[in-house]
């Protein structure tokens, strides 16, 4: 036989389990539970976008334009509008 427990003897490690981790309505609703977003991305957009009116580029603008909305909202920015912002002074 196996060495494994299996059913509701087997014990629960982590912060993960004690969370509820993997059952339904087992996540928090605490707000300050969620992932926060660093500043970094909305400082980094608004100075590229500083720059980008500088030196009238409209497309990267809009790019910085869309990646400072989603930050305000709370959502998460586009992968690769991000990535237009990060390489834009190399």
């Amino acid at each position: 036989m196996s060495g494994i427990p299996f059913g509701k003897g087997v014990p629960a490690f982590g912060r993960a389990a004690g969370q509820g981790f993997g059952r339904k309505g087992g996540a928090s609703l605490d707000p300050s539970d969620a992932p926060k977003q660093d500043g970094g991305a909305l400082d980094t957009a608004r100075t590229v976008l500083e720059a980008a009116n500088d030196f009238r580029d409209e497309a990267t603008a809009a790019v910085c334009r869309r990646v400072i909305e989603a930050s305000m909202n709370g959502a998460q920015p586009s992968l690769s509008d991000l990535r237009i912002i990060n390489n834009y002074f190399q």
